[in-house]
């Protein structure tokens, strides 16, 4: 009989997420929005203990969800998603694929049912959850054609970049979901989580190290290894914040960039980055037919964990509302 282990559960929901907690009050219109049309696009999710988490038990499937029982549509997984401008647009343009929001934002989720409502969308629905626990347990195994991260939260901080939520752990989730052929899109306007992301992609390995020395295929195919390397060199603006050249590139050459995804509209963030002066770097992993191992699912909720520890440590501290962020969110005080 197997054996049960407590902090393995445990992990899902300690460890260190790549969100804040939700700030800022919902309007009434806005309550009256998720009141009438919440159970209509927005999946119930079983709760742990904490903000947005995800009950360990929790299975969440697509056909379900979506009322095509016995159908295999194309799924696309967008994480954080915002108010859906980019998959709300890509939604009604392919009424032939389903599509889910994964957002935490409580304000961001009201106006995201209020659009798909107001332009009629059937092939959308809103998941309210932490998309690292979400991808790692609860989605089935290989549902996915496409999972999207565009743009963000770029945690900028040096002791803030372990919330940033592309992650070797992560990219191992991302790979559990998608199908084999699928793809993973990313984007980000900050030069040094674009590096990130960059070398996740091309270090993610199909087994850790010493458990099947034999099986070496990876997860992900970087078919943009070394190409736009004129991306490389950064702008003033972004040498200022004091991100330096490519760490793994000193003279800029290294590249690794993909070309702007053409089905992602321009949204409200991108914009804010281009008005910045900033270069917009996408990135795109196609999934490998590698099989996923879940002992190295298990080895990431290990990870978790064992990160686990040091959020508990700063939940446990006062929270305010930081003047001057600007993004109406909750954070602790600063204390280092």
């Amino acid at each position: 009989m197997a054996q049960h282990h407590p902090p393995r559960s445990h992990a899902i929901h300690s460890r260190v997420r790549s969100f804040s907690r939700a700030g800022g009050r919902l309007r009434p219109v806005q309550a009256e929005a998720l009141a009438q049309l919440g159970p209509r696009y927005v999946v119930d999710v079983p709760r742990a203990d904490a903000v947005r988490t995800v009950s360990p038990s929790f299975r969440l499937d697509p056909e379900k969800v979506f009322g095509h029982m016995g159908q295999v549509r194309p799924l696309i997984v967008e994480v954080g998603s915002g108010s859906g401008e980019a998959l709300l647009a890509h939604a009604a343009a392919h009424p032939g694929v389903d599509y889910l929001a994964v957002e935490v934002w409580e304000t961001a989720i009201a106006r995201l049912v209020t659009s798909i409502h107001r332009q009629g969308l059937h092939n959308v629905r809103v998941v309210p959850a932490d998309a690292s626990q979400l991808l790692a347990t609860a989605l089935p195994v290989s549902c996915a054609s496409e999972v999207w991260v565009f743009f963000p939260d770029p945690w900028r901080k040096p002791r803030h970049r372990k919330r940033r939520l592309v992650t070797t752990a992560f990219a191992d989730s991302v790979a559990r979901v998608l199908r084999p052929g699928g793809v993973w899109r990313l984007a980000t306007d900050w030069a040094d989580y674009a590096w990130q992301m960059r070398d996740v992609i091309e270090a993610v390995a199909a087994l850790p190290a010493g458990l099947r020395p034999d099986i070496t295929l990876p997860y992900f195919r970087h078919d943009d290894a070394g190409a736009r390397p004129d991306l490389g060199a950064e702008t003033a603006e972004e040498d200022s914040l004091g991100n330096g050249l490519d760490p793994g590139s000193p003279a800029g050459v290294r590249g690794g960039w993909s070309p702007r995804y053409e089905g992602r509209v321009m949204t409200r963030f991108e914009q804010r980055g281009l008005d910045a002066g900033r270069t917009i770097r996408d990135l795109t992993a196609v999934r490998t037919e590698a099989a996923w191992v879940p002992e190295r699912g298990a080895s990431m909720l290990d990870h978790l964990e064992a990160e686990g520890q040091a959020w508990n440590h700063l939940e446990s501290q006062p929270w305010r509302l930081r003047e001057g962020r600007g993004d109406g969110l909750l954070h602790p005080a600063d204390r280092s």
